[in-house]
Formats: structure tokens, sequence, C-alpha cells
């Protein structure tokens, strides 16, 4: 048989020598894969992933961090968190509402974390204490009326102060005890609203939903992707195979990031990041080389000779197209920040394992199974017809007209950029039903304390000094009033500092820590002007001849150093990815034309896709009700970035297969303009189908109740959506059609690059 035959070895590339191996040895490829899995399953179980993610602020805010760390040995890593109290009648005179606040608070203190060690084979149970102390109106010698902890314009609203033991981490390890206990409360005193809130809870819950959400978007994505698999291939068998590769490269990627995450932590929504990229990619390629694979079948090749066809084709433009991906997501490690750094590793394992399994495995299961179990009633489409087709011949028939229309339509997208919001939404991002939120907002409402987000201010007294000198203390003095003239009161209620300030000084007194709170959340803009006013004009005029060094961090200085850290990095990145993928496009196409001409079209798109996003999420255009979200006037800082080197990187997958096909024609001897006619008909439906398949997955991120989420989710699948119909359909023959033989345009000082041939 025809089928049996060996194909010569000789000009093949070694992508498709190592898919004629697989095809030709398709047992032992399938046990060595499945070999895989079971080591993957038994890496996870093994070793459970590390999401402990030390993240140390960039900037100023992470040197004042640093210099505490170092100079306070136990000191200012407590953890506060806060329970609000409400009842509708009674005041906090009222013995039932002290005895309610009072019995909660002796509870919190009596909690205990019970562990056991094995030190020398002998079993130690320890117990520690959960809560070092707590803070409530009762516990000060001051009438309700003047009492910090009561509200001033409702006697019925008051709160606590809980201070947690240890650190930030231990807090975050122990909160699950305090929200359950105040829960409980709650439930028991059924008149009264008792919330809890604060940094460890705010984060515990919104990890909670994080969760949720990523498990409503598995169960969601599955059914909808196997869906549209099954409409693109009319069967049962084709439409699970590209759905199970993809969880190959799912369950693969998890295995091993369990493993690296025991030397490098991950981000706790890494998980969600390797569902995203495994079934958008390992779909996706699967279904390029499925499809090749089965077109070639129905021209008549026997089934070496169409997987040898796919895979030198097909085959090659996925391995481009991932190389292509990874660099773009190498692009993250630029920025620096231990949660980009472990995303894109995290993308990038599970990306190289897509294009391995599409390569390896892939190959070993192609065959006339694929026919099997066909649905009645749906023929195979045929190449060429339909919508695509009749696009790509009025395309072709007026190319200006079209090339102008859709420039004109993108850039006008891409303007509301221009005002463009970038920051941080805090609590804000959380649903409303999240009790963490609730507390916080009923601070908000009742308290203009801020004590929720204070702004650190470290003072330094610099070497051999100590902070209680004289002239220190004269400019802390004079630190102080300058704040005190800022802060709240009768006088000023919309100031924005609080009080109580406090303030702490380590063992050694060469250094002292100024806690100002702030009247808002760690991500209002009220609270960024507040730090870069503390910054720029309140520290200099009150520490400007002072030799003490002064730096100020916080939550909210975190953010504005982040944000800085971001814009400052943003050009390296875009550099670093665009220049890679130029070099990635010039080699596989031989053409420094259409490396540029794929740069522009992908940043027409990437721009187009952020003026969207402005307008949904910072304007609150069309999309709150169908989203369930309330714009808040901001786009999430780390978005755009970290949304470029994904989405770069996935819409160059398109490119490469549209590309690839185009310059397969030219090297069968079709001219120009014929390439380009048969490479985007040939490829349309297989794009529409890929990315259909992609915006589902995208936008079952897009309904999770985290904004951050939320906007991510909807940014790739606007990306997606516009790059494969506008860009590869409409501006990409367009353009060619244009440019004609100059397409292909090669400067003779680069005509040493080695040729590519997408045909063998």
């Amino acid at each position: 048989m025809q089928e049996s035959q060996e194909r010569a070895g000789g000009g093949e590339s070694f992508i498709t020598r190592v898919a004629m191996w697989s095809a030709s040895h398709r047992r032992l490829a399938a046990i060595a894969w499945l070999a895989v899995i079971v080591l993957s399953f038994g890496a996870c179980a093994a070793f459970p992933v590390d999401t402990d993610v030390k993240e140390q602020p960039p900037g100023e805010s992470g040197a004042a961090l640093s210099l505490i760390e170092k100079r306070f040995a136990t000191t200012n890593k407590s953890v506060n968190e806060f329970v609000v109290f409400e009842h509708p009648s009674l005041s906090v005179d009222d013995p039932a509402y002290r005895g309610t606040v009072e019995q909660l608070m002796a509870q919190l203190r009596a909690l205990r974390r019970v562990s056991e060690s094995t030190p020398s084979g002998t079993t130690v149970t320890s117990s520690r204490r959960i809560v070092a102390n707590t803070l409530t109106h009762y516990d000060l010698d001051t009438p309700a009326g003047r009492s910090p902890l009561v509200s001033r314009t409702n006697p019925t609203v008051s709160f606590a102060v809980v201070e947690m033991e240890g650190d930030a981490i231990e807090a975050g390890e122990n909160i699950q005890a305090v929200i359950d206990a105040v829960k409980a409360a709650s439930t028991a005193h059924r008149d009264f609203q008792v919330l809890l809130g604060g940094a460890a809870s705010t984060q515990k819950q919104g990890q909670d939903v994080t969760n949720g959400d990523f498990g409503r978007s598995l169960r969601l994505s599955l059914p909808l992707t196997f869906l549209l698999l099954l409409l693109a291939f009319r069967g049962l068998v084709a439409a699970l195979i590209p759905l199970a590769l993809a969880f190959v490269a799912i369950v693969v990627a998890s295995g091993i990031l369990s493993v690296v995450s025991q030397w490098y932590p991950l981000s706790d929504i890494y998980s969600e990041m390797v569902l995203l990229m495994g079934l958008a990619t390992g779909i996706d390629y699967a279904l390029f080389v499925i499809t090749r694979f089965s077109r070639e079948r129905r021209h008549g090749l026997d089934r070496v000779a169409a997987i040898h066809t796919a895979t030198s084709t097909s085959g090659k433009a996925v391995a481009f197209a991932g190389v292509t991906v990874l660099l773009a997501i190498a692009g993250m490690f630029l920025v620096g920040d231990n949660t980009f750094t472990s995303l894109g590793l995290a993308s990038m394992v599970v990306v190289a394992l897509a294009v391995v399994v599409s390569i390896t495995l892939l190959p070993a299961l192609l065959g006339d199974a694929l026919d099997r179990l066909r649905v009645p009633f749906m023929r195979q489409r045929e190449e060429g017809g339909g919508f695509w087709g009749y696009v790509c011949d009025r395309v072709l028939a007026r190319p200006a007209v079209f090339a102008v229309v859709v420039v004109v339509g993108l850039l006008a997208l891409a303007s509301p950029l221009l005002t463009l919001n970038l920051g941080f939404n805090g609590a804000r991002g959380l649903p409303d039903a999240v009790e963490a939120k609730k507390a916080l907002r009923a601070l908000e409402q009742n308290f203009t304390l801020g004590l929720t987000s204070p702004a650190v201010v470290v003072v330094d007294a610099g070497e051999n000094k100590n902070v209680f000198a004289p002239d220190v203390q004269s400019h802390v003095a004079q630190f102080e009033r300058l704040v005190a003239a800022e802060t709240v009161g009768p006088a000023n209620p919309n100031a924005i500092f609080g009080t109580p300030i406090q303030k702490d000084t380590n063992d050694a007194g060469d250094t002292q820590v100024i806690q100002v709170p702030l009247n808002a959340d760690t991500g209002d803009q009220r609270a960024i002007d507040a730090v870069e006013h503390l910054r720029a004009d309140l520290i200099p005029g009150a520490f400007g001849d002072s030799s003490a060094h002064v730096l100020v961090t916080g939550a909210s200085a975190a953010n504005v150093d982040f944000k800085a850290n971001i814009i400052s990095k943003t050009p390296l990145v875009f550099g670093m990815v665009l220049g890679l993928a130029f070099i990635i496009l010039l080699v596989t196409f031989r053409s420094i034309v259409i490396a540029v001409k794929a740069i522009i079209l992908n940043l027409l798109s990437v721009g187009a896709t952020y003026g969207v996003l402005v307008l949904v999420f910072q304007e609150g255009w069309l999309f709150e009700k169908p989203l369930s979200f309330e714009a808040t006037g901001i786009v999430e800082s780390w978005l755009p970035l970290f949304l470029f080197s994904i989405l770069f990187g996935l819409s160059m997958d398109y490119h490469m297969f549209v590309m690839g096909r185009i310059k397969e024609a030219v090297e069968h001897g079709e001219s120009t303009d014929e390439a380009i006619s048969s490479g985007i008909k040939a490829t349309a439906g297989t794009i529409t189908n890929a990315a259909l398949i992609m915006i589902a997955v995208a936008l079952t991120f897009a309904l999770s109740r985290n904004i951050g989420v939320k906007q991510f989710g909807f940014g790739l699948a606007v990306a997606i959506l516009l790059d494969a119909t506008i860009i590869r359909s409409v501006l990409l023959p367009a353009s060619m059609k244009l440019l004609g033989k100059n397409n292909w345009y090669l400067p003779s000082w680069l005509r040493w690059i080695p040729t590519v041939r997408m045909a063998e």
C-alpha cells in the first residue's frame, strides 16, 4: 500500500522529520505521551504549587519597605483588619450593642492555629495565636461622640481594629478563621450587620472569587469549545482530538509548573493563564494541522502523504507561530515584576507544550478515524466559498478603498487611547456581594479615618545618627504640622489625610516610621494624589535642609511606583517584542516588507483594542449590563502591557498561517495576486473557526467578577475578533494586492538569509 511507503528524508525540515517519525511509530509515541501525562499528574500530587510570590514593590516604596524589614526586627509587620458593626436602632452606648462587640472580640483573641512538626522524628504539636490584639470604642476613655471608632453622623455604627499576629503572609494564612468567626457572629446576631474588611480579608475573598470564576470558566468554555469544534469538523472524533491535545498540554504544563514553583513561586492566578493559553493555542494549532490533513485526504493523498504535507506546511507554520508567541510573552520578563514573570513563565510553558504536542503526538493520531462518528446532515465545508470568499473577491477588486476605510476605522477606534486613565481599582474591582468590599465601603461612608490604607513615611536618620536628635525631631514635628493642616476635621471634612498619625522607632534608634492615614481606597486617585503630595511637597517642605533620608511606602505608594515602573518599561517591552517578531517574520518569509507590514497591522489591532477597552471600562459604553459591572473610570495599570505581550503573540498565529499558505502558493508557481486569493480563501474558514474558539474562551474570562480579569478577557476577545476578520481578511489582502511583487522585497545586503520553504 502507498500508505506504508517511507518518505525520503532528504531536504525535509526537522519539524517534518519528527512528525513523520511519530506518524510511523504511532503506538510508541502515544505510550510515551501517556507516560508523560501520568508523571505530570504525579508531580501535581507530590508538589503542591507554591503561590507565595514575594513581591517587592519597585522604586521608592520598595526601598522603604526593604529598610523597614532590615531595621525593624518584629515591629511594623503586623496587619490590621477592621470589623464594622451596625444596628438599625441600638447605639454604641446600649449594653446589648457593647455585649455583641466584646463577645466577638473575645472570640477573636482566643483563636489559635494548631500545627504539627516532626523535628528529629518526634511529633510536636504547637499552638499560636492568630489575633495579637483588638481595639474597640469600649477600650478608649472617650465619649461616643468624640470616639474615633464611632461614626459621628450615625451612633449606631462603630468599628473595631483587629491586629493580626505575624506579617502579611502569616495573616493571609490565618485570616479564614477570623472570617469564619465574624460570619458566625453576624449569623448569631441577625439584627446586627457585622462586616470584616482589610488587606488580608480582601485578598482572601478576592482569591475565592477568582477561584470560583475559574471553575465557572472551565465549565462554560469546555462544552462551548467542543460545540464549535463539532461545527468545524462535522464529526465527534475530529472534534475531540484538538480538545484532548489542549488538555495534554495543560496537564503536562501544570505538572512542570508545580515542580518549578518549588524554586520560583507562581502568581495565584497562574492556573487561569495555563487554561486560557492552553486551550487557545493547543486547539488552534491542532485545528490548523487537522484541517490541512483532511483537505489533502479529500484530494486523494494517502495517510502518510497527507501527514507529510500537513506537517511540512501547517505544522511548520505552527512552529514559527509558537516561537513568535513565546518571544512575545518573554517580554513580560523585562518588567522586573515577579507576578508578570510568573504569569509569563506559566504561559510560555503551556504554549511550548502546545507546539510540541501538535508536532509529536498529533501526527500519531491522524488517520481515517477522524471521519468516524460524523454528525448526520452536516457536510464538510469546501474551501474558497462562503462569506469570506465573497469578501475576499470584493477586497481584491477594490483594495485601495477597503484599505483606506479599514485603516481610518481602526485609527478611530484607537483614538480613545489618548484619554487612557491607568490606575488600580483595589477593592472596587470585587463584586458588591464580597463582605470585605462592603466593610470598606461602610468605613468610607461613616468614617474619615483612612486607617485601612496609610501612607508609611520612613525617616532614616543616616549613618551614626539618631532620630531622637533635636534637629531630626524638629523636622519630624514640622512634617506633622504640615500634615495636620490637611487632616480631616469639622472644618475640613474632605481633607486627604486622616487621624491619628502613628509613630514607631526601631531599637537602634536610627529609623522612625510615621503612618499617615489616607482617606481613600489604595487604588483611588485621591490616595495616589496624597502619596505624590507627600513626596513632592510636604516631605521636601519639612525635611528639605535635613540630613535625614525620607521615603514613602505603603499600598498606595506601591501602586504609584508600580504604575511608574510599567510606564518606564513599556518602550523596552514593545521594542523587544516587535524586534524579535520582525526577525522571525524576516527569516520565515524572506521579505522585509512582509515583516514590517505584519508589525504595523498588529499594532493597528492592538491600538484599536486599547481604544475599545477605554470606551467600555473607562467610559462605560454598551457592555456594563451584559458583563455585569460598573465602569470605574480606570483601566488596570498592568493590563495594557500584559495584554500586548499575550495578544501580539496570539495574533501572529493567524498571520503565520495565512502568509504561510500564500508563500506556499507562490512556491508552487502562482502569481502574487493568485496566491493572495487562494491563500486567503483556503485559510479563511479555518481561521474563523480558530478565532471563534479563542473568543469563546476569552469571553468566559470576561464574565469574571474580578474587574481586572474581566478587562483582560474582554480585551483579548476584541483583539482576536479584529485580527481574524478586519485585519486578516480585509486589510492583509488589500495591502498585499496594492504592493504586488514588492511584497517579497529583500535588500541585497540581506540576501544571505536562508530560504525557509513552506512546501517540501
